[in-house]
């Protein structure tokens, strides 16, 4: 694993990738982009 999950340093990775940035996911917007991702799977099938 890359990254850290803790509050620790890891001296095997000890560069910060400056793409991460924190995210909030909500389940509203989990739905909401589920359901637009099975929309797509739907029209392209047909």
């Amino acid at each position: 694993r890359e990254e850290s999950r803790g509050a620790h340093c890891r001296s095997d990775f000890p560069l910060h990738d400056a793409n991460v940035r924190p995210s909030r996911l909500t389940l509203h917007s989990a739905m909401r982009a589920a359901a637009a991702l099975d929309c797509r799977a739907t029209i392209r099938s047909t």
